[in-house]
């Protein structure tokens, strides 16, 4: 090895050498990130290209290498499918590439063919490669560098561009110098394996066609010094003729992950913004944090789908990894960009160390925080991101390293997790504590529906319960059809409930359904209310495309009306069965607007020749929607309309159906309605149990698509009873109590299954009876426990014994009375049924049956 000094006062015969160079950013001020290099990375020297070859047969190498280094690299970028640029190559390597440069400081020497070094004595050095002619015009470049960094060393590189030729003035009409840092990113290609490389490229002034290398070394360790070995700068360009536009791209929604709450973020298609469609074979292993990265673009691009679309062929084609580093990618004005393919199960080896991770890249400049508009996308990502994959933006978990482990946050910045890493920078950095907070208040954990609402003619008012032990906030979306939705914040208690009575919000509106949405997984129930009669109970967490109701009258002055809600943005078509207790069918065909209700007055469907083809029957109803919505039914009946009941619809037909509540004693009036909306007829039988453990079967035969109504009081005559209907085939069913001589009443559907644990979260005694139903179907009794939670905070306890076979009704009035506010959840060691039962004024203004929310 010639470890002789190169001369340097010589200027090498013709044109300036190409030359480039490589920087570490950190808190010294020219780079005090230690590359350590204990090998030098293998260039081939095929592919090393210098402006001064020796001999015709040099000359002749150098010209075709320099064609082959303009052209794609065709193998990786036909295995990859990726976008198509063209990548050009200037490489700095040999002894009069250094020289043809201006430095300060700097030794060349001839180890091997050429290396640049601090000069004897030197603790401080720089190098400026001359104007570096591109072979056409670039809008990105990268760089892959091979450098021993010795500790105590530095090493910053640096590359700026311009679009004019420098000769008349060499000093003005460059761009910004731009940090080339590697992190803990590697070259995987054949010819570059393990060299140092940036994991992103810089983003160029728009037809840039020379570049210009600076390299800066420091030494705190006499006489030690960063030898820079070689330099390659990879050129690209993406640009088109008609540029793409960001706009003019399709967004569709994500369609990896599991089913949410939390939006699915809508993206720009990695097939739509690279104009190809692209195969993936990752793989997988599902993440377990998401790390944020941060791609300088402090040199605004033309467009970011031609810096995104350089990226991709950089990292494929000149890297040689199997495909993008970045599973997203978000710029400044919020536009999120697939990135990898496969979606964030696919593992990314090239950084992290190949923790199973979410890589998420904001695109911006790097001594601004990101626009309003970005992280505004960056949140709602990450907050889907979390619910889907089960990375709680607020968490930890933990992380292998070497023989021990350690905890890292679930959102996590590049930096966190490799030292060396430069990204994401100051600005960004500094507010990931606030992204997981906001992502975490943005993640979805709770969403009910209610299709009914109406202030015109009810008193209606939403109750809360906050199961957790945090204080939490509940969104309420009052949708007002054709008007601006009115939007209220309520703040619930850590276990502790909170109301909003809806008719001091909005008054006089008919129609005023309500989306209730909260990123802690409250519960929610609605309660309408007339003089005469009430009813309450949960809204509807899923939205569904079928639903079913067993029961529907329009006979004895009853009137029926659904209610279709359609919280999507497009309107929905849907088709409406009646189906008649004598067996006749009648279809009806509807639709619901985008981001509206229809009401549905059954009474009042008219065929054309004028007939009402359901005037004074009996039925129950499918409906069948083309997407999934949220439907109710209310009932008005009695003299006078007296009688109130609303409720939500069935979504999933059963075998078996649980009644924890019924009676036939007094002038309660009790039927059960099964709907059998199949096309083939149905078998069910029906077993009604008393408080002391006997109970009575009755079988019944349901023709096809019909429905039964079934005479409790004719089996059971004055007796509180729980029922449990069994059927040969999936059926609708659905208990109906009618009391205060018909003047009042309740409607609802049963449970599929029992539950262990139960909750109601409405529910007073002040002027009210309040009964506390439960079944147990089973035959091992169970040992049931009782919380109440009060207004104010204060708690209750009640425990109960309810054998095998057996029901229990708990009288919470006399047990608590005069409690204006009372939440109750009911635990049980084994499986039961549990429903509320209220009754203000003891009954006389009317009252409301409601089975409870059944809890995991």
């Amino acid at each position: 090895m010639d470890d002789r000094p190169a001369t340097t006062g010589q200027e090498p015969d013709g044109p300036g050498a190409r030359r480039t160079s490589s920087q570490a950013d950190d808190n010294h001020g020219f780079g005090a990130l230690p590359f350590l290099a204990p090998s030098r990375p293998g260039f081939s020297s095929s592919t090393r290209v210098t402006l001064q070859p020796a001999g015709l047969v040099g000359r002749l190498l150098t010209i075709a290498l320099l064609c082959a280094l303009t052209l794609p690299a065709v193998p990786a970028v036909a295995q990859q499918q990726g976008p198509q640029a063209r990548i050009g190559a200037i490489t700095l390597t040999t002894v009069d590439d250094w020289r043809a440069g201006s430095d300060s400081g700097m030794l060349v020497t001839n180890n091997e063919g050429g290396e640049l070094r601090l000069a004897d004595g030197q603790s401080f050095g720089s190098f400026v490669s001359p104007a570096l002619k591109t072979d056409f015009p670039a809008n990105a470049a990268g760089a892959i560098w091979s450098a021993e960094v010795v500790t105590g060393t530095t090493l910053l590189l640096e590359l700026r561009g311009r679009t004019s030729d420098p000769g008349g003035d060499p000093e003005n009409g460059w761009g910004p110098w731009l940090p080339l840092t590697a992190g803990d990113a590697r070259s995987a290609a054949a010819d570059t394996q393990g060299a140092f490389a940036t994991p992103d490229v810089l983003a160029l002034p728009a037809g840039t066609q020379y570049l210009q290398l600076r390299a800066t070394l420091g030494s705190q360790v006499a006489r030690a010094s960063t030898v820079l070995q070689e330099v390659r700068i990879s050129y690209l360009a993406t640009a088109t003729a008609t540029p793409i536009f960001v706009a003019g791209l399709p967004r569709r929604p994500v369609l990896f992950g599991s089913e949410t709450l939390t939006q699915r973020p809508a993206v720009i298609a990695r097939a739509d913004w690279s104009g190809r469609p692209q195969a993936a074979q990752p793989v997988r292993q599902d993440p377990r944090g998401v790390i944020l990265h941060q791609i300088d673009a402090t040199t605004t691009p033309s467009t970011t789908v031609e810096l995104v679309r350089a990226l991709a062929a950089y990292q494929t084609a000149v890297l040689g990894w199997d495909d993008m580093a970045y599973h997203y990618l978000i710029d400044p004005e919020g536009n999120l960009f697939e990135g990898r393919l496969g979606g964030p199960t696919s593992v990314v080896a090239q950084l992290a160390g190949g923790d199973p991770a979410v890589h998420v890249a904001l695109i911006g400049p790097r001594d601004a925080a990101p626009t309003p508009t970005a992280l505004g996308v960056l949140v709602s990502l990450l907050a889907w991101l979390g619910e889907a994959y089960d990375i709680p933006p607020t968490g930890e978990h933990s992380v292998a390293r070497g023989e021990s482990r350690i905890a890292r946050a679930n959102i996590a910045g590049h930096n966190d997790v490799n030292a060396t890493a430069p990204d994401p920078f100051p600005p960004l950095r500094s507010q990931l504590g606030q992204i997981r907070t906001l992502a975490d208040q943005s993640t979805v954990r709770a969403r009910w529906y209610f299709a009914e609402g109406n202030v015109a003619d009810y008193s209606q008012r939403l109750a809360f319960f906050n199961p957790t032990g945090s204080q939490t906030d509940a969104r309420v979306t009052l949708v007002r059809p054709g008007g601006t939705p009115v939007t209220r914040i309520v703040s619930v208690p850590a276990s502790g409930r909170a109301d909003l009575t809806v008719n001091d919000l909005v008054q006089g509106a008919p129609a005023l359904p309500a989306i209730v949405e909260s990123s802690a997984p409250i519960l929610a129930e609605r309660s309408m209310a007339l003089t005469t009669d009430i009813d309450g109970g949960p809204g509807i967490t899923s939205l569904s495309r079928v639903w079913y109701f067993a029961e529907g009258s329009t006979d004895a002055g009853n009137r029926t009306y659904l209610v279709l809600f359609n919280p999507n943005a497009a309107a929905v078509q849907a088709s409406i069965s009646y189906m008649r207790r004598d067996g006749v069918n009648f279809e009806q065909p509807v639709t619901i607007g985008g981001q509206s209700r229809l009401v549905v007055s059954v009474n009042d469907i008219t065929l054309p020749d004028g007939r009402l083809p359901l005037a004074g029957s009996d039925f129950g109803v499918q409906i069948i929607a083309a997407q999934p919505i949220a439907v109710e039914r209310t009932m008005r009946f009695g003299p006078n309309q007296t009688g109130l009941h609303t409720g939500r619809g069935i979504a999933t037909l059963a075998r078996r159906w649980h009644f924890a509540e019924g009676t036939t004693e007094g002038d309660f009036q009790m039927r059960l309605l099964v709907l059998n909306p199949n096309s083939q007829p149905a078998r069910a039988a029906a077993t009604f149990m008393g408080p002391d453990g006997r109970s009575e079967t009755r079988r019944y035969a349901i023709p096809p698509r019909s429905q039964l109504a079934i005479d409790v009081n004719e089996i059971i005559p004055d007796l509180g009873v729980s029922a449990m209907v069994e059927a040969d085939r999936p059926v609708a069913v659905e208990r109906s109590l009618i009391f205060n001589g018909g003047q009042a009443g309740t409607i609802g559907a049963g449970a599929t299954e029992p539950a262990l644990r139960w909750a109601f979260v409405d529910g007073r005694t002040s002027d009210a009876t309040y009964l506390l139903c439960m079944s147990n179907p089973g035959r091992t009794s169970a040992r049931v426990t009782v919380e109440f939670r009060f207004g104010g905070g204060a708690t209750g306890t009640q425990s109960v014994v309810v054998p095998g076979g057996s029901r229990y009704t708990m009288s919470v009035h006399e047990l608590y009375p005069d409690e204006g506010s009372i939440t109750a959840i009911v635990r049980s060691t084994q499986p039961i049924v549990a429903e509320r039962s209220i009754y203000p004024g003891g009954g006389v203004r009317g009252g409301a049956t409601t089975l409870g929310i059944p809890l995991e």
